[in-house]
């Protein structure tokens, strides 16, 4: 996921704040007053940024800014006249009235000026300390209310398209005087200056899977940082309404049928409240975007992609668009949800419904009926919890930036783990026999399809990046050498990052060092996990974020030593990039856990016991080569175990030789 501001300023131009009004409804009484207006307003313009506006027309213009070349929105006003909101407040008594006016339009060369000649109003603006602010554009006036809803089926941009879109742009508060038989500014050497509300967003897809994919079209946002529908509530704080006073922001509320419903107070603390807008990629069959057209029938619902070839790289043919979708958000002001004093910031996340685009790929690895098939015949689940991006970044409003959506899915460590018998089904076998099973030497029905030849015994640095966990030291509040843990909050607990036991793990043939991060709550049954991503400082260059999962291990009881325990995981990879003092905040809690589809979650069955490892297909001269290890609650390398005399018996855990994708 990339964002990248392209310096793309939205705003208002020059303008002289001398138009006729729309008298429309108010929440006041008495007889309507126009009223002589002379207010001089400008737009915000800043060097090499663009103009743009919101509910006005726009034209995609293509320009070199810092040096490269980029499309983004500007300003193509046309019409003779803006429609707009003005509200009025009087400081001495209170008194508010939002009314409808219209501005001239003028163009002086590239500058664009309005001029506002009446205001219709029921009050009195001769007498009391009156301010003004105005809206322009992306609303419609609900009583004393502006109501907003920004387009979010949207279409691809190109150099030369004009649209509209319904972000508004909005003044400071401005004090005004009545001189003579106009209104005007109190300070007139300041102009009033209309700002844009809204943020865009010009998103692209990619896909990085080594299968074909589709998407379906239509792909959900989840964010306490932006909405695209609300209503700006003018409940006004007299304390707060001063000449240019830059408070639009404050008066918006998002739409709160879209907030997403939590049973948990903490969680919403700790992450603010999060609303969901649905977004719908338009298709449109004039245009190449690059991507994969080959006579699907569904083209109006889904987006398809070639298989990535990593010899080629981004250079593969039709695995990106080559057009972006322009969005335009609303931004929320998070902390009025939470009063989490270490400070909340923007979780944004989008998630789609992406498929396996092969029609051999018809067994998903949730199912464990599955690994009595074929590798060549699996695919993973990527419905609609697939996380295509995220990201934690303050986007600046006025401003355009780049997201790239992405697919991207490995076959994960537990995926390659033979999970047709699980938990309490599987059987403690001597070394010998454990192994020629494994490797289909020895034919057991119990183990149907291990004859292929597929699998083996599973390594230490294979196996450690599934089970190791400190469950045992956070349940007491500890970490490792006696150091006390940190306690993050109720529901949360006690929090560890630790890296993979011996420091790496075998990543289909080479060394990767990975980190985890784990939180627990003393007494809970449960540990939660975000494993196998790039380490903390750099300790690992060559390392990768393609493999990181949140996990979710539920154990018998809170410090078991025997009986079965519960791993799942769900696929977060790269594209899981919320800020760290967020992420485990937002991943490691049931609330997260409970919107996934069970299909989301890869889930399997452990005895907590010793098992079999290999000893063969070592990579280097350093990696460790226990012949046994065990599956516990202790996040302390479990490499030094002693195989008991005579001939013992543990359990085994088949291991994919490639991975099935």
């Amino acid at each position: 996921m990339a964002i990248l501001a392209s310096l793309l300023c939205l705003s208002c131009s020059e303008t002289n704040v001398d138009y006729d009004s729309n008298t429309g409804t108010t929440s006041s009484t008495g007889a309507v007053k126009t009223y002589d207006v002379d207010i001089e307003a400008s737009t915000d313009n800043p060097e090499n940024q663009a103009q743009t506006r919101a509910d006005m027309p726009f034209k995609v213009s293509e320009e070199n800014i810092s040096g490269k070349t980029v499309l983004y929105p500007k300003l193509n006003i046309t019409q003779q006249t803006m429609p707009s909101v003005v509200v009025l407040y009087n400081k001495n008594g209170g008194k508010k009235e939002v009314v409808e006016a219209n501005w001239t339009v003028k163009k002086e060369g590239s500058d664009v000026k309005f001029h506002l000649n009446q205001l219709s109003t029921t009050s009195n603006l001769a007498n009391g300390d009156w301010y003004i602010m105005a809206f322009m554009g992306g609303g419609e006036k609900k009583g004393d209310d502006l109501e907003v809803n920004t387009e979010t089926t949207i279409n691809v941009i190109e150099k030369g398209k004009e649209f509209t879109t319904s972000c508004p742009f909005a003044t400071t508060w401005r004090r005004i005087v009545k001189q003579g038989s106009k209104l005007k500014l109190y300070n007139e050497s300041k102009k009033m200056v209309f700002k844009p509300q809204g943020v865009f967003l010009v998103l692209s897809l990619e896909s990085r899977m080594t299968l074909p994919t589709k998407i379906n079209r239509n792909i959900t946002m989840e964010s306490n940082a932006f909405c695209a529908s609300g209503e700006y509530k003018f409940n006004i704080d007299r304390n707060n309404v001063s000449d240019d006073a830059d408070k639009a922001a404050s008066y918006w509320e998002p739409n709160s049928a879209n907030a997403i419903s939590r049973s948990s107070s903490i969680y919403e603390k700790y992450n603010a409240r999060h609303y969901t807008t649905n977004i719908t990629l338009k298709y449109d069959e004039t245009k190449n975007d690059g991507t994969l057209r080959n006579g699907q029938s569904d083209l109006n619902s889904h987006i398809y992609f070639n298989s990535y070839d990593k010899s080629t790289g981004t250079n593969t043919p039709n695995t990106r668009t080559s057009r972006g979708f322009l969005l335009c958000l609303m931004p929320v002001d998070y902390k009025k949800t939470s009063d989490y004093p270490g400070g909340i910031v923007n979780e944004t996340l989008l998630f789609g419904d992406v498929e396996v685009a092969d029609a051999n790929r018809t067994n998903f690895t949730y199912d464990k009926n599955t690994y009595t098939k074929s590798p060549s015949t699996w695919r993973p689940y990527m419905g609609r919890r697939y996380l295509l991006g995220s990201f934690s970044d303050e986007l600046a409003k006025g401003s355009s930036y780049n997201m790239t959506l992405r697919i991207i899915r490995p076959t994960l460590f537990v995926e390659r783990l033979w999970a047709y018998r699980q938990g309490s089904e599987l059987q403690k076998k001597q070394r010998e026999e454990a192994e020629q099973i494994a490797e289909g030497k020895r034919a057991d029905n119990y183990y149907p399809s291990l004859n292929s030849g597929n699998y083996r015994l599973t390594k230490f640095s294979e196996f450690t990046p599934i089970f190791n966990n400190p469950k045992l030291q956070l349940d007491q509040g500890k970490g490792f050498q006696g150091a006390n843990a940190m306690n993050i909050g109720p529901e949360y607990g006690y929090i560890l990052t630790m890296g993979n036991n011996l420091d790496f793990a075998d990543l289909n043939g080479k060394q990767k060092k990975f980190d985890n991060w784990f939180c627990t709550v003393s007494g809970s049954r449960v540990i939660y996990g975000i494993m196998c991503f790039k380490p903390f400082g750099n300790r690992d260059a060559t390392s990768t974020n393609n493999y990181k999962v949140a996990v979710r291990m539920t154990f018998p009881n809170p410090r078991a030593t025997s009986g079965v325990a519960k791993v799942e995981t769900y696929y977060l990879g790269p594209n899981y990039n919320l800020s760290l003092n967020v992420a485990g905040y937002y991943l490691c809690h049931d609330e997260f856990w409970k919107r996934l589809d069970s299909r989301d979650i890869i889930t399997r069955e452990f005895p907590l016991d010793t098992y079999w490892l290999t000893t063969k297909y070592m990579i280097q001269s350093n990696e460790p080569r226990p012949r046994i290890t065990k599956f516990t609650t202790d996040g302390v390398s479990q490499d030094k175990l002693t195989v008991g005399r005579g001939r013992p018996t543990y359990y085994f855990l088949p291991w994919l030789r490639k991975p099935a994708w």
